[in-house]
């Protein structure tokens, strides 16, 4: 089943992903420009709608400043882009007739649950980039058109600045780095996000939404020490600290772990670890 796909976000980080793996799958990919389709501006949505066929969209673009969301000036852009931009393409997808696909994340929701939350835990995000980010879902639920919209958290792989690369640029310079205990989720590598919407195509899984991420949970803290432990770079000392001490503008929750068994269901198995994803990726970073 070879599909036209419209991808939106095509050159961040996951969406260079999602690209290559759709056609490495055999799938036609159009990859408009941001100055061809602007989340922002809903002409823009309605004019490329309009004039090019395809049967399913990927919305891989976002605002992802999560501190920069606090700022009003900035939120605005976010809510533009996450928010109402979203709402703008679930519509026009349901009016055309095309399939959606969209992500969102771990912070629409508070992280006070001790255990990991499914798709029908309560969204109640604590900053102010979580709730741009639920106004998307809520605008996207409101249209309901043919939809998968997947939740996924701690992304890092090729292609754009993440927590892994901060790490080990760290670890090359500072004598010491501090990194917070009190935050449990998932690192989830992109190419196996990508892996799984191509999963969902293939097996027309119903649509609805799922939580996706690999398998395990961890601490920021404990990520840091696996990705020293497997780059070799310990001349840097990690140093433990609680959420509290570090001056950052938004809030993050406390836990951001999802049970991944509607995903699981879907696709008809388990997902690699997160210490097996974190070692494949960096095999391919290592300088």
């Amino acid at each position: 089943m070879d599909l036209e796909v419209a991808l939106l976000g095509s050159t961040g980080m996951l969406g260079v992903q999602i690209a290559e793996s759709l056609r490495q799958a055999g799938h036609s990919v159009l990859t408009p420009s941001h100055v061809e389709v602007d989340l922002s501006k809903p002409f823009t949505l309605e004019r490329f709608f309009e004039s090019h066929s395809f049967s399913l969209l990927i919305n891989c673009a976002a605002f992802t400043r999560v501190d920069a969301c606090e700022e009003a000036a900035w939120y605005s852009e976010a809510f533009a882009v996450n928010g109402v931009g979203v709402g703008w393409l679930a519509k026009f997808c349901r009016g055309t007739g095309r399939a959606f696909i969209h992500f969102s994340t771990d912070y629409v929701f508070d992280g006070t649950q001790e255990h990991p939350y499914v798709e029908t835990d309560k969204p109640q995000p604590i900053n102010a980039y979580g709730r741009t980010k639920r106004q998307g879902e809520t605008l996207l639920l409101d249209e309901k058109p043919d939809f998968y919209l997947i939740r996924t958290s701690w992304l890092y792989g090729p292609g754009g600045r993440n927590f892994v690369t901060t790490m080990m640029e760290l670890f090359r310079t500072k004598p010491k780095v501090e990194v917070v205990t009190d935050q449990t989720g998932t690192p989830t590598f992109t190419r196996d996000v990508a892996l799984f919407v191509n999963e969902l195509i293939e097996k027309n899984a119903p649509f609805g939404i799922y939580h996706f991420a690999n398998q395990d949970y961890t601490s920021w803290y404990d990520f840091a020490l696996e990705i020293q432990k497997k780059t070799g770079l310990k001349a840097c000392k990690i140093v433990p600290t609680l959420s509290e001490n570090i001056l950052r503008p938004a809030p993050r929750p406390a836990n951001s772990s999802f049970d991944l068994s509607k995903a699981t269901e879907a696709v008809g198995h388990s997902f690699r670890p997160w210490t097996e994803a974190l070692q494949d990726y960096l095999a391919e970073a290592a300088p």
